[in-house]
């Protein structure tokens, strides 16, 4: 009788804990499946117990139960969390509840954590998990770019933000980019949405206080470049001449671009000092801004003929690209004497303008100069020659001859897209059949190259490794392994007149030689046996490994091969590496093909295309 009547009074009274030992069922959110029971108390328990070594997924499954007590255990279990692993799992957890009847709950749990929560660490996670709600949590980001005292935090609220600062499109959202935002990666398109729109006095002195910003990082600068080259006005052209003065070669090189196509001819004065400029990538792009501020001035064609004879090579470059320009007969006779000049990377310019012009005179005098061309200059005459043709007579002069006897006179350009098209389709097909020396598939023409290969740590990921024998499967192994077989592989197919180096990068740049080498037998065999025994680890700095290759002036052809983001270096955000190594390379013409290892690249696509190569993938 007292056993049934205990039994009875503990079937009406209520459980005294905070966490109940089973949860209500899952709430059922948008899209949510059947309902799940949860053990809350055992999953705290479990936290409480083991802490930061807890299994991860347990966060999640605190979550899933979706109910009053399941958040008020996640808030517990974070509280015993030290690592900054785990508690950025934990804090992520919270934004299950995002669109459910406890949003604005755990917005406010994590809002709170952000400002007050004593721990760094504590305070990043929670800010991470807050930004993943976006403009939904416009009131508590805002909060946060008030209040938090962290600079790193508000910076991640501005970024969260920035779609519902684009749609503001004001002073005070350009104000609170410029003040908190960080531009790189998937930030720098949000960041030009909100600053394009905006336009007036008071923004060019926004623009104004933060180019005058020593402290500011350069991609800012850069950035700002971008937008004051669309809004076209003498306030924003004063702006630009400002940083002419920037000690950056390569950013004085983009303002120069951005005035030289401003059409204000009054500017030519201001741009005339930097012809007289040591640097070649700043005299060049100088040269080529008053050739189009002056539009066709015939005493400016007498300064560029004498520009063109010039001892440096970049400065004859910049001349080629003036000429072609200009486009008068006198201006075109010098471009055309060009072919002929003693630097091959003066010739890969003129080929190129060449190409620009689609004129049908160019097409003898490239067939003419096919055979004694170098193996890269004699691509790119291939490669020009078909794009103005349309034809493909293979890479040398004599079936190009015999072709343009029986049909030059009456042959007609075809139109550059279909000379494009066409090009594609011709590569394609190359690809397929091709028998020469290549490199996971892309033929190796030059004879002076450097291999750029990563080596940092997320090159042990699996990937299939193909055998000699073409009959027998291909064996697991990792990407590292096949990346370094793949170049051994094709290293006893050049010939010994190649100049060879191999760049390993991870954190910092390994190179096998200071300069390119000649790959005698002897040689062949180091560089193999140094291959072979290299050892990987790091991050992957891409940049610096570019910018280290681009220094031996006689590498013409780069093989960059990685499986991952830039992610340390001198330059990190993907679009400024592209941009600076794009401009860098109008002095230098290096051919940049890459390789993508595991993954899909925009990145090494684009950084391909805008340099003359070709891209491929090894998923």
């Amino acid at each position: 009788m007292r056993a049934s009547l205990a039994v009875l009074l503990l079937s009406v009274l209520p459980v005294p804990s905070a966490v109940p030992a089973l949860a209500a069922p899952a709430a059922q959110g948008p899209g949510a499946g059947p309902a799940a029971e949860v053990d809350l108390r055992e999953l705290l328990r479990r936290v409480k117990l083991e802490r930061d070594a807890a299994d991860v997924k347990i966060y999640g499954q605190m979550a899933s139960a979706g109910s009053p007590a399941a958040l008020k255990t996640l808030q517990q279990a974070i509280q015993e969390l030290r690592e900054r692993r785990t508690l950025n799992t934990a804090y992520g957890a919270v934004h299950r509840f995002k669109g459910s009847p406890l949003d604005a709950k755990a917005r406010a749990f994590l809002v709170g954590d952000v400002l007050r929560h004593r721990r760094p660490d504590n305070r990043a996670a929670a800010c991470a998990a807050l930004a993943r709600w976006g403009v939904k949590a416009a009131d508590e980001l805002e909060r946060v770019l008030e209040k938090a005292e962290d600079a790193a935090l508000r910076t991640r609220a501005c970024h969260a933000l920035l779609p519902l600062l684009a749609e503001r499109a004001d002073r005070e959202s350009v104000e609170r980019v410029l003040t908190y935002a960080t531009p790189g990666g998937q930030t720098l398109a949000g960041i030009r949405k909100v600053l394009l729109p905006v336009r007036g006095s008071k923004v060019l002195k926004l623009y104004h206080r933060a180019l005058k910003d020593e402290d500011r990082d350069v991609a800012w600068r850069y950035l700002l470049l971008d937008v004051l080259a669309s809004w076209k006005d003498e306030g924003a052209d004063a702006l630009i001449l400002g940083l002419l003065e920037d000690p950056d070669p390569v950013l004085v090189s983009a303002a120069l671009e951005v005035l030289g196509k401003s059409k204000r001819s009054h500017l030519v004065r201001r741009l005339e000092p930097f012809l007289r400029g040591e640097h070649p990538l700043v005299l060049r792009e100088a040269l080529i801004a008053v050739t189009r501020l002056t539009q066709g001035d015939p005493y400016w064609l007498e300064d560029v003929l004498d520009f063109s004879r010039r001892r440096e090579p970049a400065t004859r470059m910049g001349a080629a690209v003036a000429l072609a320009e200009i486009r008068t007969e006198p201006a075109l006779a010098r471009l055309y004497e060009l072919l002929d000049d003693e630097d091959w990377r003066v010739k890969v310019e003129v080929v190129a303008q060449l190409q620009r012009l689609h004129r049908k005179e160019v097409v003898p005098l490239l067939i003419e100069r096919l055979d004694g061309a170098s193996a890269r200059l004699g691509r790119d005459m291939h490669l020009t020659l078909r794009m103005l043709t349309g034809q493909d007579h293979g890479p040398r002069s004599a079936r190009w001859r015999a072709w343009w006897r029986a049909e030059g006179e009456a042959f007609r350009l075809p139109a550059p897209a279909d000379t494009r098209k066409a090009e594609a389709a011709r590569q394609k097909r190359r690809a397929e059949n091709s028998t020469q020396a290549s490199f996971y598939g892309l033929e190796v023409v030059s004879q002076r190259v450097a291999f750029l290969i990563d080596r940092s740590g997320s090159m042990q990921g699996r990937a299939m490794l193909q055998p000699e024998d073409r009959t027998k499967k291909p064996r697991v192994s990792t990407r590292w392994e096949v990346a370094k077989h793949q170049l051994m592989t094709v290293l006893p197919k050049l010939s010994e007149e190649t100049l060879l180096n191999v760049l390993f990068f991870g954190t910092d740049i390994r190179p096998w030689q200071d300069e390119l080498v000649q790959l005698v037998p002897k040689v062949r065999d180091q560089a193999l046996e140094h291959v072979r025994k290299f050892p990987m680890g790091g991050s992957t700095n891409i940049y610096d490994a570019l910018e280290l290759a681009f220094a031996d002036e006689r590498v013409d052809t780069i093989y960059l091969l990685t499986d991952g983001e830039p992610s340390s270096g001198k330059v990190v955000d993907p679009t400024e590496i592209r941009a600076r190594i794009g401009r860098l390379n109008r002095t230098r013409k290096v051919v940049i093909h890459t390789v993508s290892v595991g993954r899909k690249s925009r990145f090494l696509r684009l950084l391909a295309e805008e340099n003359g190569g070709l891209y491929t993938e090894a998923l």
